[in-house]
């Protein structure tokens, strides 16, 4: 792109710069002539068209393109050569510098959002743990309040049957002594049984 850019404008130049030369030349040498005809008191513009003027220009042009052409041409258009080539890698590492970008803004995009994903996960996770932990705090402490209330509630049962037995005994040792002292005489076992077992009754009846 820059070297036909380059190379247009060059051409431009060149044609510019040969009709310079070659009117140069041409105004030049008719000037020369009017110089000299001066004395001989010329009239009009000192302008005119010169075949041979012309033609030696037009060689000394043709010898102006091709020395530029040997000597100056082939330099510039490698040095523009190797400017358009610095041109295109430089663009070409700019867009591949830009892809990697793109590539690396859209990979840590994506680890952005498996991050995410995975801090909801570990979220409802932890929320799930959290109320399974719960559920079994509570299911312990009603295991270990039910098994609080059936050692109380057996506790309490067994000193009950004690207190019973206890009160039971004294009965029937007070009915004893009392039954004896009224008879005047000491009981054998089956008249103890039997007022044992009235004396049992009789609690029984009065508790129902």
């Amino acid at each position: 792109m820059f070297k036909s850019l380059f190379t247009n404008r060059c051409i431009i130049m060149l044609f510019i710069i040969g009709g310079v030369i070659l009117g140069s030349g041409l105004i030049g040498a008719d000037a020369t002539l009017f110089a000299a005809e001066d004395a001989g008191h010329h009239s009009g513009p000192p302008l005119g068209w010169k075949t041979d003027l012309a033609l030696w220009s037009f060689i000394v042009f043709v010898a102006f393109i091709i020395v530029l052409r040997a000597f100056a041409w082939g330099p510039l258009i490698e040095a523009l050569d190797a400017r358009e080539l610095r041109v295109v890698n430089a663009i070409n590492e700019a867009e591949s510098k830009q892809r990697e970008s793109e590539e690396l803004v859209k990979e840590h995009a994506q680890k952005i959002e498996a991050a995410q994903d995975e801090i909801q996960a570990m979220m409802v996770e932890a929320r799930s743990d959290a109320d399974r932990i719960k559920q079994d705090i509570l299911e312990q402490a009603r295991q270990e309040a039910e098994s609080i209330k059936t050692h109380a509630v057996e506790e309490i049962e067994r000193a009950r049957e004690l207190a019973l037995k206890d009160l039971f005994d004294q009965m029937n040792s007070r009915v004893i002594d009392a039954t004896e002292h009224v008879l005047g005489r000491a009981l054998n076992d089956s008249d103890r049984d039997r007022l044992v077992e009235e004396a049992l009754s009789q609690i029984s009846g009065s508790s129902n």
